[in-house]
């Protein structure tokens, strides 16, 4: 078997080649540049370069399809959000030759897409944060209605194609009426659907699925104890969780209801008051804690895989270990220097976070029981060195 998988400097593309290649299956890894951090695993056979899909999508979609063709690969894989956006409707070009195990197009937009999303949720019943709705992002008629702050504000779209090139959005926070109104005015993209939010104190979770035409085959979930920043954001540190039947029941009704095809992560956040789960959003692909999966036992990218060549597999609920770490190292240092070296209200750290000293006491304990490293693995030490090189600006 061989798979091509995109965006080689992205983590999730190394679990994905490890996965894979632990499992004898080729694995060739794509990036924008000969050197990345799935290209650096030895179970990376052969690595390719392609056009930036930001800036030239149509010459992406090229360049894969004529390595798909001339290399008779089996499954293509993309792994990011400008992968999935730019090649879901290119989806028909490349099934004469390969599998492409992701969702139609319309089902990836409308999943991740937040405005849309948060919409549904509201009709299906699936609890979300406090939010309005900002439809066209004529803050003026709607600011009266911001009561409380901060807040969170939240673009409809993590992308937006501008012209013939796509760019990235940000979500950002807002501690005052003056802050909101100078977010919507110095953003362009926000004239586009947006969401203003409250922001919600509590622990992070998130429930990993793989799903064939709507039909649950795979459930993995776990929780997040550290982000980077700190104030929330990419998980550097976590821990897998049984499976919350609430959070189970949310993401059935929202990806059911689409019929959705391949792997995805629905992110909640359990508000501290209520203990209710409320949704965040929806990853609808291979998500950057997917390692920690495979340390817990299930093992997503060789099940998708089996699934688009019809071998389908079901997973059992909760087939999986409980109480399994995994830990992002430099990620996680990324994290305490910004909490020893920054002010707190910088960050917009949440009540009660830890204090620096316990940061640092919390960071340095390296040897736990069921801990993981995400990155150093010592059969596998390339993707490390490559990382650390990155890190210090060396490679």
């Amino acid at each position: 078997m061989k798979v091509l998988i995109t965006d080689g400097n992205e983590r999730a593309a190394l679990a994905v080649t490890r996965a894979l290649g632990r499992q004898q299956v080729e694995v060739m890894v794509g990036a924008e540049s000969t050197r990345s951090l799935a290209a650096s695993s030895r179970y990376c056979q052969q690595r390719i370069i392609y056009p930036s899909p930001y800036q030239e999508p149509e010459r992406f979609v090229t360049s894969l399809l004529k390595v798909v063709q001339e290399s008779r690969i089996d499954a293509l894989f993309p792994v990011s959000d400008i992968a999935m956006h730019v090649l879901g409707p290119e989806k028909s070009r490349f099934e004469p030759y390969t599998h492409v195990p992701i969702p139609t197009a319309e089902a990836f937009q409308e999943i991740s897409d937040k405005y849309r999303l948060m919409r549904q949720a509201v009709e299906e019943g699936v609890p979300i944060p406090d939010t309005l709705f900002v439809p066209d992002g004529r803050l003026e008629e709607l600011s009266d209605r911001v009561t409380e702050f901060p807040v969170v504000v939240k673009p409809g779209c993590s992308l937006v194609k501008d012209g013939g090139q796509w760019t990235k959005t940000k979500v950002c926070y807002a501690n005052t009426r003056e802050e909101l109104q100078r977010v919507y005015r110095d953003r362009p993209y926000l004239r586009q659907p947006s969401l203003i939010q409250r922001r919600v104190v509590g622990e992070g979770r998130g429930l990993f699925v793989l799903m064939q035409e709507g039909t649950p085959l795979g459930m993995f979930a776990h929780r997040r104890i550290r982000e980077r920043p700190p104030s929330g954001g990419v998980s550097v540190l976590r821990e897998s969780i049984a499976l919350p039947k609430d959070m189970i029941e949310a993401t059935l009704k929202l990806l059911q209801r689409v019929r959705w095809h391949g792997v995805a992560m629905v992110e909640f956040k359990v508000d501290s008051t209520t203990q209710r789960p409320l949704l965040m959003e929806i990853n609808g692909r291979f998500w950057g804690s997917l390692q920690l999966a495979m340390d817990a036992g299930i093992n997503f990218p060789f099940l998708l895989l089996n699934m688009a060549r019809g071998r389908t597999e079901t997973v059992p609920e909760n087939g999986y270990r409980i109480g399994v770490k995994s830990r992002w190292l430099l990620g996680d240092l990324d994290q305490l220097l910004m909490r020893l070296t920054r002010r707190e209200n910088s960050l917009n750290l949440p009540p009660g976070v830890p204090s620096r000293l316990q940061s640092l006491m919390s960071f340095c304990r390296f040897f736990q029981r069921d801990l993981y490293y995400e990155i150093e693995q010592w059969e596998d030490l390339g993707p490390s060195r490559f990382e650390i090189l990155q890190y210090l600006k060396l490679a």
